[in-house]
């Protein structure tokens, strides 16, 4: 049947048919009775050549949606654009959508839906190909419509991946292009693209790039790859990485062989995965000094929104005015030790880069994200104490009136400076300052005084006390010594 619709009776079978089948039947047969009935029973397709799309996704999303919605549509050879729902079968999307008209202008856009209809995820493949008799590889990667920023710097986004043939013989050449933006503002025409096939799985040619400007408006990578000359499957990668290093990756497989089909195909494949995101580092102490050697304990803290394994990796910033080794470089927590490389170095940098795994079969990391962590430098405050009184010395400890007292004293500075002493007497009058030699005491006493007890302190009914301060000329810091003397009468 070309370019005719359905017969009314055979539609109205098919919907009967549809309405009728049984559960065991998977998804995707489900779906391409809806498409096929729906093209056929609809407007009359073009009298061209035709061919079909096979959409397949696998969805990694931490909170799996209700729904997800593909539409079709091309301005030269579909009048209006088609909606499609996708059916979902253990976690697999799948769908079938038959007798398409050849074309080279096809955009196909998938939302990821949850039960409210709000979209959760976007994906968008534009220049798609339907040629007769061969096979279009799509890959759709469906990015988040709300994403949570990374700690310092949001990855790339792959936006799609296009293959002209999933299917090639040996040493042809498929043509690839994959479009990709940077969330950041001015970052998405500076992106870095990168072809990597698996070993032994041919060579990439004729890269070129054309920069753009934001989501709506895409980077794109344009690229020849040509097979090896042995059957098999190959794996190839699409590696893209901002200015500040941080990369996003993705996978296809191109099989190798003889190309039996005689249908136009358009394979895509949606895959969903978020980069950690670091919460924090703790730094243990949390800054350094400037007349030591720096060692302490950093750990980084960071989560995965699909709970992947996260890996670490912890280094010195080049430009950092010190040097730092790690004992533990690949562990979230590590002790390091920082060595200055500047005499007036005032700050130690770290950086630690946190990734979430690698793609399957290829060995490449899928998101890695990087935070910064400055400790200042400081020199250590000095600390000072007042003057220390190690040994005192008093001739008598009653008191009695006229009697002469002698009082001495050990005093030690330790912020180095001279002493100075202000003797002083609760009643009476003031002690006289004198040589310590000059009372018989050791040469070791710093400081040393007589004291005439006054008349009828024998009598008194409290005591009587004599007090020696001791002031630093280095740290301005004073420190006393009182003596006691009891009233000789008192009980």
């Amino acid at each position: 049947m070309t370019g005719d619709r359905f017969p009314p009776a055979l539609c109205s079978e098919g919907m009967s048919k549809l309405v009728a089948a049984p559960r065991r039947l998977r998804a995707p047969t489900l779906l391409a009775w809806v498409v096929a009935l729906a093209l056929g029973c609809g407007s009359p397709a073009p009298s061209s050549a035709v061919g079909n799309i096979y959409v397949l996704a696998r969805s990694l999303l931490a909170t799996p949606t209700t729904s997800l919605r593909l539409a079709v549509q091309s301005s030269s050879v579909l009048a209006n654009p088609l909606k499609v729902p996708v059916m979902v079968s253990a976690d697999e999307y799948s769908a079938l959508l038959p007798n398409l008209p050849v074309g080279n202008d096809y955009v196909i856009t998938a939302d990821a839906l949850d039960r409210n209809n709000v979209i959760l995820a976007h994906g968008i493949a534009a220049g798609v190909s339907i040629r007769k008799g061969k096979t279009t590889e799509v890959i759709i990667y469906l990015n988040r419509v709300i994403a949570q920023p990374p700690f310092t710097n949001s990855s790339p986004l792959i936006d799609s991946i296009t293959l002209s043939s999933d299917v090639i013989a040996p040493g042809g050449q498929v043509a690839l292009t994959g479009t990709a933006h940077d969330p950041d503002a001015g970052q998405t025409a500076t992106l870095d693209f990168a072809w990597l096939p698996a070993a032994s799985c041919g060579t990439i040619s004729g890269v070129t790039k054309v920069p753009g400007t934001d989501a709506g408006r895409p980077s794109k990578s344009l690229a020849i790859w040509t097979a090896p000359q042995v059957e098999g499957n190959c794996p190839i990668t699409l590696a893209v990485k901002d200015v500040l290093g941080l990369a996003t990756s993705a996978s296809f497989v191109v099989r190798v062989g003889a190309d039996t089909s005689e249908t136009g195909v358009a394979s895509v494949s949606l895959v969903f995965n978020d980069p950690p995101v670091i919460v924090g580092i703790v730094a243990t102490p949390p800054q350094l000094s400037t007349d030591s050697s720096n060692s302490g304990v950093l750990e980084v803290i960071a989560t995965d929104p699909e709970n992947d394994n996260l890996g670490y990796a912890w280094s010195s910033d080049p430009n950092s005015p010190c040097t730092v080794d790690f004992a533990t470089p690949t562990q979230a927590s590590t002790e390091f030790t920082a060595t200055t490389t500047q005499p007036d170095a005032d700050h130690c940098t770290f950086v630690v880069t946190v990734d979430d795994g690698v793609w399957p079969d290829t060995g490449l990391k899928k998101n890695s994200v990087t935070a910064v962590l400055t400790l200042p430098m400081t020199t250590p405050p000095e600390v000072q104490t007042a003057p220390d009184f190690s040994i005192a010395y008093q001739s008598y400890d009653t008191a009695t009136g006229g009697t002469v007292a002698w009082f001495g004293a050990i005093v030690s500075d330790p912020a180095g400076g001279t002493l100075s002493y202000d003797w002083s007497a609760s009643s009476g009058s003031p002690p006289q300052a004198t040589s310590p030699t000059l009372l018989g005491l050791d040469p070791a006493f710093t400081s040393a005084a007589t004291w005439t007890v006054p008349d009828g302190a024998e009598n008194m009914t409290s005591d009587l006390q004599v007090s020696v301060t001791a002031t630093s000329s280095a740290s301005n810091l004073q420190s006393t010594k009182t003596f006691t003397l009891k009233p000789a009468n008192l009980p």
